[in-house]
């Protein structure tokens, strides 16, 4: 006989380095573990352990700011209370995407597993992302018993049935891992896996997330918007063509049989993009970020999209994934801005845009970057006017320190930055290519056999400081030291002042008091 399980999706409390912003959680993939769920029948609430449930004070939750030993500072619900929410359910659920919250993952299966104990019931612990895939055997070592090796929305729901027989047996469940006493037990994906139409996927739960609270903080999860926006996510695809080795999910692309095709391009319908919309304005929504990994990968298709997204009173953000290739047209064997292009995006309400310039040295976008932009024959500025011309507000970001980068390029991308300031960006972000888990560059940082041996040894000590902002754990031609400085000194002298007084006052280190927020958010990148 099949048992009644709670299910709790919950994302944990953060840790940031003392440099960097504390921002709320509210990604968008719980959202859809959550509408999975509730589609299954099965009872399930989502939890943001930065903000607590909404009503809970500010002041012991997103204001609640710990320095720990290893550097960082935690923000968000403390741990016996996270003790007390994670009583009142059978599974628990997080999606691990970002590397630098291992540690805070952790921490909530070590929660959970004293909690389990003390009440004399089982809590079976499920993780996701792409992080928990490509590091399944410390999140298997640390307190977790199943990992999603594909696309959530499927197996979290088969997971949690198999958990309510009398005995389970995960080895009837496609896609996930788990520990069978001393050995771990990977189950495929297969080819056929993932979802090839997105459209039967639920819709994201989006009503179950302390939207009031996002509100009320003016903290999105990148750029800048008006105090008091209604603010939620979008997707309109999943996946990208491209094979940049610095994108966490670039060695997945090449392992479809065990994870599927979770990191290839596919598209939700126009209908389904539509009721997306209608059902986040139906919850007071009147900003949306799209989430997608590449919105612009097809000209004809953002055309289709155009007057399903077009909305009295709804405004977008593109702060993810845009690659800037498809900002342009090919006329008479020359590459110009598609200024008719630009035009429909801003019309359909396009408001704020982050332009992934990378790198001014096209010989480190060819080797890392799949070659995807080419400033010497693309003209950059020409694009910044174009946006500008019709009203988006626009943040180039700029990767400094590859591994093999002389200063000399450092140097030009500097000077790349300042000019297309000079040619109206509102704001420029500066980052060091970080090798995460699940990436290229970190399997290449992996043959070597002590730093993988150091890796495995203590993982944590790596993943808290693997942040784009942080000194390169593993060997630069510029000394990591260097590039640390160069980063924020870059940002600090190019940015407007104003703008750096107001990013600064969110520092993740000097906590506002509950009533005293702020409009804008960040310290170094949008």
């Amino acid at each position: 006989m099949m048992r009644n399980l709670r299910v709790l999706v919950m994302e944990p409390a953060n840790q940031q380095l003392p440099i960097d912003t504390a921002r709320p959680n509210g990604a968008l993939g719980p959202a859809y573990l959550v509408g999975a769920l509730r589609a299954a029948g099965i009872e399930t609430d989502y939890y943001d352990g930065t903000v607590g449930w909404p009503g809970d004070p500010l002041d012991e939750t997103f204001f609640n700011r710990v320095e720990q030993e290893h550097g960082t500072i935690r923000y968000g619900a403390a741990p016996d209370r996270l003790a007390e929410v994670l009583s009142g359910y059978d599974v628990i659920a997080t999606s691990s995407i970002f590397t630098a919250q291992t540690r805070m993952h952790f921490e909530a299966a070590a929660i959970a597993r004293r909690v389990a104990s003390a009440r004399g019931r089982p809590m079976l612990m499920v993780a996701g992302g792409v992080n928990a895939r490509a590091l399944k055997d410390h999140f298997l070592a640390n307190g977790f018993d199943v990992i999603a090796m594909g696309e959530g929305e499927r197996v979290i729901v088969e997971i949690v049935r198999q958990f309510s027989q009398p005995a389970p047996d995960f080895s009837q469940v496609s896609g996930i891992a788990y520990r069978d006493g001393d050995r771990i037990v990977t189950i495929p994906v297969g080819r056929a896996g993932a979802a090839a139409q997105l459209d039967d996927l639920p819709h994201p739960a989006l009503d179950a997330m302390p939207l009031g609270v996002y509100r009320d903080l003016g903290i999105p999860h990148a750029g800048v918007m008006p105090k008091g926006t209604m603010f939620g996510a979008m997707q309109t695809s999943r996946g990208c063509q491209d094979r940049c080795t610095f994108c966490h999910i670039s060695v997945e692309k090449e392992n479809i049989d065990e994870l599927g095709r979770v990191g290839f391009l596919r598209e939700f319908s126009a209908a389904r993009v539509g009721k997306d919309v209608t059902l986040a304005m139906s919850l007071g929504v009147t900003r949306l970020y799209f989430e997608d990994d590449n919105l612009f990968f097809s000209k004809r298709r953002l055309r289709e999209l155009a007057p399903i997204l077009k909305r009295p009173g709804l405004e977008y953000s593109n702060v993810n994934g845009a690659n800037l290739r498809f900002l342009f047209a090919k006329r008479s064997n020359e590459l110009v801005v598609d200024t008719e292009f630009i035009g429909m995006l801003a019309d359909f309400g396009l408001r704020e845009l982050v332009l992934p310039f990378e790198s001014r040295n096209f010989e480190v976008m060819k080797k890392y970057a799949t070659g995807k932009y080419n400033p010497d024959i693309m003209d950059s500025a020409a694009l910044v006017r174009a946006l500008k011309a019709v009203g988006i507000r626009l943040a180039g970001n700029f990767m400094i320190g590859f591994h093999d980068e002389p200063w000399e390029s450092v140097l030009r991308t500097k000077d790349f930055a300042r000019e297309l300031l000079g040619e109206g960006l509102d704001a420029v972000g500066f980052m060091i290519p970080v090798p995460y888990p699940g990436s290229l560059d970190f399997q290449t940082r992996m043959l070597d056999a002590a730093s993988r041996a150091a890796f495995n040894r203590d993982p944590l000590s790596f993943t808290d400081r693997m942040h784009w902002r942080a000194k390169p754990l593993f060997p630069t031609a510029v000394p990591g030291g260097r590039l640390e400085a160069a980063i924020r000194d870059f940002w600090l002298e190019l940015n407007p002042s104003g703008y750096v007084a107001q990013k600064l006052e969110r520092n993740v280190a000097i906590p506002p008091s509950v009533s005293g927020h702020h409009q804008l958010a960040g310290v170094g990148g949008e």
